[in-house]
């Protein structure tokens, strides 16, 4: 597997692999002037949460589904020297775990040569691993960046509120608290 020129300091590959979730540390924050530990990438931090246990009837749909027909779409991961970070699919992430799953699948930007075992994703593959495409797929100088959304594309079984979500202002004040 050939490694991928990103900046003179970095290199890395993008695969899809299942990864331990015990593996998953937290999450990766992109911004640098956020104040959690550093990475070794791009002055990148980390924050030990993967999620902020919100969108509570979300989880609990998304729990359900992952437990009866597992898990259809791949998060997005970093894997640094300080270990592995969650960049996108932390609901995913959380309701694998509450299911009882041990791993889940992965899109790993892999900064350190350990997940050598994995597909080799390119632009012309990278859709074959979601069973719900997402809009946004983008590689990127750092890797494969997307936006996930594609859980609540599954509107019918997994988001109870499907696109009228903002028409109901009880239900929004149960999902998005904070609102």
């Amino acid at each position: 597997m050939s490694l991928v020129k990103s900046t003179e300091k970095s290199t890395f590959v993008i695969v899809y692999v299942e990864v331990s979730l015990d593996e998953i540390k937290g999450r990766i924050i992109r911004n640098p002037n956020y104040g959690g530990p550093r990475l070794s990438i791009y002055g990148w931090t980390w924050r030990p949460e993967v999620t902020t246990a919100t969108k509570p009837l979300f989880r609990e749909a998304l729990r359900d589904s992952i437990a009866e027909e597992g898990v259809r779409n791949p998060v997005v991961l970093y894997s640094t020297v300080e270990g592995v970070f969650l960049s996108f699919g932390g609901s995913r992430v959380d309701a694998a775990r509450a299911a009882g799953l041990t791993s889940i699948p992965a899109l790993v930007n892999d900064y350190t040569e350990r997940f050598t075992n994995g597909i080799p994703v390119t632009p012309d593959n990278v859709e074959s691993f979601f069973t719900d495409i997402p809009e946004y797929i983008e590689f990127t100088s750092t890797g494969i960046d997307t936006h996930y959304s594609i859980e609540r594309n599954r509107r019918h079984h997994v988001d109870p509120a499907g696109m009228t979500w903002a028409e109901d202002a009880e239900w929004i004040a149960k999902e998005f608290p904070w609102m």
